[in-house]
């Protein structure tokens, strides 16, 4: 089996956000009616660039009461969504990458209707919404760079359970 490296000193740098308890949600919004997706555009620091991607954020104790209300509520905020369902594609979480300490856990939302009234967007954010996108649109985004990857990841799992219901 594989383990960590033996005999030898090795100072990892690991990152993580014990204030978000390791766990962040990521939502993928699907209209079985238009089989269509809700993305969002929104500046991301890292590549420098206004990317698209999926309703995500980080759970915080003391806003959410678990994973579910924060998906429930990122959707809300940055999508200006409602889901009539929300399945947990990932119930365990996923490693967020090798020297991460977060966990992505990945939500689909389906039949969300519109919230006339939603739930402010953070002060930091400057959110896009973008309705009716076809899912060969989204993979087309997606393998062309234009999502971060806890959105890609969220949207190729979310796709996979649209076809193991038969809703692609």
């Amino acid at each position: 089996g594989v383990s960590a490296p033996a005999k030898q000193v090795v100072k990892w740098h690991l990152h993580g956000s014990p204030s978000a308890n390791y766990s962040s949600v990521v939502v993928f919004p699907y209209d079985t009616a238009t089989k269509s997706v809700t993305l969002i555009t929104e500046y991301c620091p890292g590549p420098d660039a206004v990317l698209c991607g999926l309703p995500a954020g980080s759970f915080e104790p003391g806003k959410h009461q678990d994973l579910l209300h924060a998906a429930v509520d990122e959707l809300n905020e940055e999508a200006g969504l409602k889901a009539k369902k929300l399945i947990p594609l990932t119930p365990n979480g996923i490693a967020a990458d090798k020297y991460s300490m977060n966990r992505l856990h990945c939500y689909l939302a389906l039949d969300c209707v519109i919230d006339n009234d939603p739930k402010p967007q953070d002060e930091t954010e400057d959110i896009g919404v973008e309705r009716g996108v076809t899912v060969e649109n989204v993979l087309a985004r997606l393998e062309g760079g234009e999502m971060p990857a806890p959105s890609a990841m969220a949207a190729l799992l979310g796709i996979q359970r649209l076809r193991e219901l038969q809703l692609l």
